[in-house]
C-alpha cells in the first residue's frame, strides 16, 4: 500500500469514531473521510472549511487521530486529510460547547471580535478557548471568562501563533493566560515574546478615519503603521 494511501480502519476503529463528541460541521467531515478514505482542501472547502487545518483541529480537538499529505488533483497540489487510526489523547473528552453558551460569548463583547474589535454578525463571530484546549484542556465548569469571542481572520491566526509557539511543547497554562492571545487587554507577552500589539479593524464612519492616515502616510512616504505609532507616541 502507498505511504499516501488511506489508512484502512477497523470495524471496532470506525465505531470508536463515530462515537467521538464533536460538533456537526466536524461530524460532517468525519463521515465524508469514513466513507471516502480522505479529504482534500477543495472539498473542505466546499464544506465550509476556508482553513483546512482548522478542520484537523477540530477532529483532533475531539480526540481523532488526523495526518495529511499531499497530493495532485487535476494538476494542482493539496493538501488530503484523513485519520491515522489512533487517538489524539490532547484532544480526547473535549467538550462541544452548546450553542447557547457560544452566543453568551458573542454578547459578552457585544459581538465584537476581542482581537480586533471590530463588530460581526453572530455567526461570524466563534467562541474560542483563551488558554488553548491542547494546553489547559477543559474544566469542570463552562465560564464564560475561560472564552472569548473571535472574528474568523483572528481565530486562525491565533492558531497558528499558538501552535509555533514554544510554548506549546512547554504547555505551561499560566504563560497562556499571560499571552495577547488570551487576553489582548492585558498581557505580558506575546508568544513569550517581549512585545505589544494592536491590531484594529476601521468599520463602516470609522474608514474615514484609516483613509485619512493612509493618505497623510502617503504624503510622508510613511506606512501607515509608521504614522499611526508616531501619531499615539506624540499624545
Amino acid at each position: 500500500m502507498s505511504v499516501n494511501a488511506p489508512l484502512q480502519l477497523t470495524p471496532e476503529q470506525v465505531t470508536w469514531l463515530k462515537g467521538l463528541k464533536m460538533s456537526k460541521r466536524a461530524a460532517v467531515v468525519r463521515d465524508h473521510i469514513l466513507e471516502h478514505g480522505a479529504i482534500t482542501t477543495d472539498e473542505l472547502a466546499k464544506l465550509g472549511y476556508n482553513h483546512p487545518p482548522r478542520a484537523a483541529r477540530d477532529l483532533k480537538d475531539a480526540g481523532a487521530g488526523v495526518r495529511s499529505v499531499m497530493v495532485n488533483v487535476g494538476g494542482k497540489r493539496m493538501a488530503s486529510y484523513t485519520f491515522d487510526g489512533k487517538a489524539n489523547e490532547d484532544g480526547a473528552g473535549r467538550v462541544v460547547l452548546p450553542k447557547a453558551f457560544t452566543d453568551r460569548v458573542k454578547e459578552s463583547t457585544g459581538f465584537k471580535c476581542e482581537v480586533c474589535q471590530g463588530k460581526f454578525a453572530g455567526r461570524v463571530l466563534q467562541a474560542d478557548h483563551r488558554v488553548p484546549f491542547a494546553i489547559a484542556g477543559d474544566q469542570p465548569e463552562m465560564l464564560l471568562e475561560d472564552f472569548m469571542p473571535l472574528c474568523a481572520p483572528d481565530n486562525r491566526a491565533k492558531s497558528w501563533s499558538c501552535e509555533h509557539c514554544p510554548n506549546w511543547t512547554i504547555r505551561d497554562a499560566s504563560a497562556c493566560e499571560r499571552c495577547f492571545w488570551a487576553h489582548p487587554d492585558d498581557y505580558t507577552h506575546v508568544e513569550l515574546r517581549a512585545e505589544r500589539r494592536l491590531n484594529l479593524v476601521f468599520q463602516e464612519t470609522e474608514v474615514q478615519t484609516y483613509d485619512d492616515v493612509r493618505e497623510r502616510a502617503s504624503a510622508e512616504g510613511k506606512s501607515v503603521q509608521q504614522v499611526a505609532k508616531e501619531a499615539l507616541a506624540q499624545d
